[in-house]
């Protein structure tokens, strides 16, 4: 892996995240993001934008991209899909990621707010419930990132049908509750399990770790709302 002096520190400082300070440390990270993560091989975005085209995307389908970033999966979902458009909203804590997004000009709308809180999401957001063909979740299920709280707002917001599609570290499902969470609402009859797949993560790092880019193995999820 190729890492450019000036960008060393940046790898560095990718990391200790909290829900507390999640907005600002992504507004500090946006400037070279999506250049620090394709260089370390981060395959979460598109595995998102794949399992949803497996799964019935077209152009005519409707996303909720939650924690999209700088819109990395609705570049992949444009790119793979051969649409010519895409009918996505983002969300994202962060201004300074979703300024990246929105000058990429594929998403409808964007909206700044911290997800993982059903009842601000329910109130305050009531027009995107039962509305998404497709909820996607590209690396928002991460220590300090993400509670299983999120899992209530991708139900909220899909269509009966509709199908929520996400990534996680194999190491997080247990410590941070999601794989419970997951099933939880599979027993509850909320969601169905449709698949899940692994791979493997920042693979290019291996011969140079920086900071919290080393390989690790992650899966991609995907449920369908009932």
């Amino acid at each position: 892996m190729e890492v450019k002096e000036e960008n060393k520190e940046e790898y560095e400082i990718h990391g200790d995240f909290s829900q507390d300070t999640i907005s600002a440390k992504y507004d500090e990270l946006c400037r070279n993001y999506e250049e620090v993560y394709n260089s370390v091989g981060w395959p979460d975005p598109v595995q998102c934008a794949e399992k949803a085209i497996e799964n019935g995307f077209t152009g005519e389908s409707h996303v909720l991209d939650m924690g999209c970033g700088t819109g990395l999966v609705v570049d992949y979902l444009k790119e793979k899909s051969g649409a010519e458009t895409v009918n996505a909203i983002g969300i994202d804590a962060s201004e300074g990621m979703l300024k990246k997004a929105k000058a990429k000009g594929l998403y409808s709308e964007i909206r700044n707010f911290l997800l993982c809180n059903p009842e601000n999401f329910n109130t305050n957001h009531s027009d995107l419930l039962g509305k998404f063909d497709f909820v996607t979740a590209s690396g928002l299920l991460a220590e300090g990132h993400a509670t299983p709280d999120v899992f209530d707002e991708m139900i909220g917001a899909l269509k009966v049908g509709g199908y929520a599609i996400f990534t996680s570290r194999i190491e997080y499902l247990e410590p941070l509750n999601y794989q419970k969470g997951m099933d939880e609402r599979v027993e509850s009859g909320e969601w169905e399990f449709v698949k899940k797949e692994a791979y493997e993560k920042y693979s290019k790092a291996k011969d140079c770790p920086l900071g919290r880019f080393k390989p690790v193995m992650s899966e991609v999820f995907v449920f369908r709302k009932l």
